[in-house]
């Protein structure tokens, strides 16, 4: 009668083992797909903050990758230019890279970190890290003065501001090529491409000239 009493009471710290052993290994699988949740939310985070942030200014300048055509005709309103290059908004460097390639001494500022850190990686893939560079920084934050060819991919809502910005800072032998979007006081000096490829550029000596032009106008009309 001991014997099956204790093979009894055996029995139930066996099962009770089991059940707390089974309890246990739930609350760490719970524990696990808590912990795998919370750090995917934390990369997810992380990694499209830099995206949608911008979309949250007042004027947003989107990521759309530059076509193979607009690179070309891009390059093509540079040709027989040298000197240094800024591309304003260079999402994932190819702009900067193919101008690096065709010798000129190019600059990338964007505001997305991860691109910027994906641009160095590319330029240095292919070998152009010596002459791309890629920074972090707002375009409204820097100044364009030392460049004597300028890229933009832009929006309608940012030209006319950015207008005014370059006909300041620009000097008088400095070309700006606008893709996508064209300045809207400006008149182009060249054009080249079809529908979305299609881009204008901008010799600084005309607007510049006009500016100066329109200004002396202005006080002709309306002495001291």
């Amino acid at each position: 009668m001991s014997k099956v009493l204790q093979g009894e009471s055996h029995t139930q710290d066996i099962l009770h083992m089991n059940l707390n052993n089974d309890r246990s290994r739930k609350r760490n699988w719970g524990l696990l797909v808590t912990g795998i949740v919370g750090g995917t939310l934390v990369v997810l985070y992380a990694v499209a903050t830099p995206f949608l942030t911008p979309a949250l200014r007042k004027i947003c300048l989107p990521f759309v990758p530059a076509t193979s055509a607009q690179i070309e005709n891009v390059l093509k309103m540079l040709q027989y230019r040298s000197g240094s290059l800024v591309d304003i908004g260079s999402g994932d460097g190819r702009i900067v890279i193919a101008a690096a390639k065709e010798g000129f001494k190019a600059v990338g500022y964007e505001l997305n970190p991860w691109l910027v850190w994906y641009s160095r990686y590319r330029a240095w893939r292919e070998g152009m890290h010596h002459n791309a560079k890629f920074y972090i920084s707002d375009l409204w934050k820097v100044s364009f003065s030392q460049y004597t060819n300028v890229v933009i991919f832009g929006v309608p809502q940012m030209m006319p501001q950015l207008e005014k910005k370059l006909e300041k800072e620009l000097d008088h032998n400095a070309r700006v090529v606008a893709c996508r979007f064209p300045f809207p006081h400006w008149m182009p000096d060249h054009t080249t491409g079809e529908g979305i490829d299609v881009v204008w550029a901008y010799d600084s000596k005309a607007f510049k000239g006009n500016e100066k032009t329109c200004s002396e106008t202005v006080q002709k009309m309306h002495p001291l």
